[in-house]
């Protein structure tokens, strides 16, 4: 059911890119922004620690990643009159180094080990988006948009157990229908405030993203200070059992 979902939406995106790019009788208006992002993240990874057969400790399996290395946000629009598309791309580097105990053989009464580890993940999350306007009233505008969401996580972990050296590179994909609205209100000719809000699901439980800013016009573009957050909602039989993206940013965006 969520892979038909995900390829009805899909389809629904590709259909309304089509009409724009189809439609000649209006001008086109495109846009690019790029942002510079100061965002905090919370996540849970779940994967097993290899120990020559013994069993590890349930908690054993939990890894927190909490410092964010790199950051890269852009976006581009298209629009012709009521129908609008968007490309939205994030890539994401991250890394934590951190120790825990496991205990061998837990039922038994066996030792306890600490293991020191060492991750580095690597994220790439890609939005794209067919829209169209329902409502344009004086200084208030919003679309219905629906797509879909890419996200890629790869992670290259290094444990120390007991003097013992061990090398990890799991990865996870997925793939998520998302409907939503955006728009903007404008304060006056130079003031305004952007928002954008999405919901959905398919190889995850949940997505959504919820953003809005404050923008000021300028003859060569625009400025926009924004905030931002991203959730992931997945079940435990993934590597990725939730994930939160969230936090400020500036962005630059031009017209053309």
């Amino acid at each position: 059911m969520k892979k038909l979902i995900t390829n009805t939406l899909l389809s629904l995106t590709l259909l309304s890119t089509s009409a724009i790019y189809a439609d000649d009788s209006s001008e086109w208006e495109h846009s690019v922004s790029l942002y510079g992002w100061l965002p905090s993240f919370n996540g849970t990874l779940e994967y097993t620690i290899p120990s020559d057969g013994a069993e590890p400790e349930e908690d054993a399996e939990s890894s927190s990643i909490d410092n964010l290395d790199m950051v890269f946000m852009g976006s581009y629009e298209a629009r012709k009159e009521k129908w609008s598309f968007l490309a939205d791309v994030i890539y994401l580097k991250m890394s934590a180094d951190q120790g825990k105990s496991i205990t061998i053989f837990p039922r038994l009464g066996g030792p306890s080990f600490e293991v020191g580890a060492e991750e580095e993940l690597k994220a790439w999350l890609l939005g794209f988006y067919g829209g169209y306007n329902i409502i344009d009233i004086d200084n208030f505008t919003m679309d219905a948009i629906a797509g879909m969401r890419y996200f890629y996580l790869g992670v290259d972990a290094k444990f120390s157990l007991a003097n013992r050296n061990v090398s990890l590179s799991p990865s996870n994909e997925s793939y998520d229908a998302i409907v939503g609205v955006k728009g903007k209100v404008d304060i006056n000719q130079n003031w305004y405030i952007p928002y954008l809000f999405d919901i959905g699901t398919g190889d995850t439980d949940l997505t959504w993203q919820a953003e809005t800013s404050l923008g000021y016009r300028f003859d060569w573009g625009d400025i926009l200070l924004t905030y931002r957050y991203i959730h992931y909602d997945k079940d435990d039989s993934g590597l990725v059992n939730d994930f939160d993206l969230y936090g400020p940013k500036i962005g630059v965006v031009l017209h053309f």
